[in-house]
């Protein structure tokens, strides 16, 4: 993957150098912000206390609109390109992408728990995750393949599959 340059970046977001360098401190710290807003839109709403509702929480906010779409799908990929070269990126990764997996399994542990532990919650976990992560990659290299709605049927359907969730907590009109 090509290094980042703030030339491209200025190129693609349409602005001049000046601008970036007037917000921006450096090139890792424009990095960091894009990470950490792109983070922060599909770490919100997380904080319930229903572990059904926090799951459903993550995939909705995993394919809306708002994430889950081709030149955003793009800047991840970049974006993640750069983690494991740039120091501060990679550390800033580690914290919101350990959030991310803390919270997936906190969720499903508490429905294990409730369960009497009918599933591997640390399999369940990295299995949902891959899952994602699988599909935000097929979607940007071939986006008609499938729909936002196909994507979360997904996962709703992995998570119905493993005994986690019995109904859909969400949207009615999201047909599993």
């Amino acid at each position: 993957m090509p290094a980042f340059t703030i030339d491209q970046i200025c190129r693609q977001a349409g602005v001049s150098r000046g601008l970036i360098n007037h917000h921006f401190k450096s090139k890792d710290d424009l990095l960091n912000c894009i990470y950490a807003d792109m983070t922060d839109h599909l770490l919100q709403d997380y904080n319930g206390s229903d572990a059904r509702l926090l799951l459903a929480s993550i995939i909705e906010n995993s394919f809306d609109e708002r994430s889950f779409n081709r030149p955003n799908l793009r800047a991840w990929l970049s974006v993640w390109g750069q983690v494991a070269s740039n120091g501060d990126l990679n550390q800033l990764h580690r914290q919101r992408y350990g959030t991310y997996k803390a919270r997936i399994k906190e969720a499903l542990l508490d429905i294990a728990s409730a369960r009497a532990g009918l599933f591997d919650v640390d399999s369940v976990a990295r299995q949902l995750i891959a899952l994602i992560d699988g599909l935000w990659l097929e979607y940007c290299l071939h986006s008609n393949g499938f729909s936002l709605r196909a994507a979360k049927a997904d996962c709703y359907r992995f998570l119905h599959a493993h005994g986690v969730i019995l109904e859909t907590p969400v949207k009615p009109d999201l047909e599993i």
